[in-house]
């Protein structure tokens, strides 16, 4: 998440970006803060142990959700079903550490301020993946 300066409209910060086009209407649907994708780096992707397609996420402070890894080298991780999800615990926890405020970019100096520029993902099995931030 390092690289969050690179892609101040992407990424974690999609809210910024361009919105969702509708073709049949014309109207482009702007995004939700909390609409967050992860884009890893391909030296991770690469990795033998990375996770690639659906897996169940257990998270430091006690949630469990669905998510997916898809894209080129699977290097787009998401949340499944609903993209605000992993916002959700993403920009919870820089917000309640007292570092991101509501409708603000999270920039590398927020993940500074946090501690972390990373989340480290641990294999529980092939489906099930314990993720810290």
């Amino acid at each position: 998440m390092a690289r969050v300066d690179r892609q101040q409209r992407s990424n974690l910060n999609a809210f910024f970006g361009k919105g969702r086009w509708n073709r049949k209407t014309g109207i482009v649907i702007p995004r939700d803060w909390f609409e967050v994708e992860v884009i890893v780096d391909i030296a991770t992707t690469k990795n033998p142990v990375y996770l690639k397609g659906n897996f169940i996420a257990y998270t430091d402070d006690g949630l469990v959700f669905p998510c997916r890894t898809q894209g080129d080298y699977h290097k787009n991780f998401r949340s499944r079903d609903d993209l605000k999800i992993l916002g959700h615990w993403i920009k919870g926890k820089l917000q309640q550490k007292g570092v991101l405020e509501l409708f603000e970019p999270v920039t590398s100096q927020t993940l500074e301020e946090y501690g972390k520029n990373y989340i480290r993902m641990y294999k529980l099995s092939d489906s099930d993946y314990y993720l810290e931030f």
